[in-house]
């Protein structure tokens, strides 16, 4: 499911910066609320823990719940979307959406630290909760955009909604599982989890 070793190609100087502060006001805000919680969080809160102002926050995010939840559509790295539409890297869809979906899992410090504070977080915040669900309407727009992009051709949605909520799925408790266990990569525990659904559609040899 591994592809080539390869160079990441640079961003942007201006994409680079926007990427870093979207992730920035994200972390800050699962901070403070982990914290502090949601009510006692404010907008101001999160703007000035990254230094900016509430105003460039509102260039990021419409809410504070939007920050908590994160950026939904960058899923994988801008280089491995690209190399996943063009049809790579291996050609077949399911170990190309695992390839796809860990590329995303690095730096592992900073992902682990995400997942904690997430977990940590929807178990004392409902909204929060709700507002993952609700973003998972827009993940499957996105999925759905980056398979028919890569089959040239619109997907259903149907399709797009079961690729995301499987992917989703073995992503999220890939990372649930490694995230205590410090001596197994993301990356694997994903391809791992991915192997283990696979099991579920093996037909049983025939019987003599």
């Amino acid at each position: 499911m591994s592809s080539p070793a390869r160079e990441e190609p640079p961003l942007g100087l201006r994409e680079q910066k926007k990427r870093k502060t979207r992730l920035e006001l994200c972390m800050a805000a699962r901070r403070l609320v982990v914290a502090h919680g949601l009510d006692a969080t404010t907008v101001d809160d999160i703007a000035r823990v990254v230094g900016v102002s509430p105003r460039t926050f509102f260039n990021y995010y419409d809410t504070k719940l939007d920050a908590i939840v994160g950026p939904i559509g960058e899923i994988g790295t801008p280089a491995a979307r690209d190399e996943f539409v063009s049809g790579g890297p291996t050609g077949v869809l399911m170990p190309d959406l695992t390839w796809l979906f860990s590329s995303g899992l690095e730096p592992e410090d900073e992902v682990r630290e995400a997942i904690s504070l997430v977990m940590e977080i929807i178990k004392e915040e409902p909204r929060v909760f709700a507002a993952f669900m609700a973003a998972g309407v827009q993940q499957e727009t996105v999925v759905g955009e980056l398979l028919s992009a890569r089959a040239g051709q619109p997907v259903s949605r149907e399709f797009a909604a079961l690729a995301a909520g499987v992917m989703t799925n073995i992503t999220t408790r890939a990372a649930m599982s490694a995230t205590a266990d410090t001596s197994r990569s993301l990356t694997a525990a994903v391809q791992e989890h991915c192997a283990m659904a696979a099991r579920m559609f093996v037909q049983p040899a025939e019987r003599n």
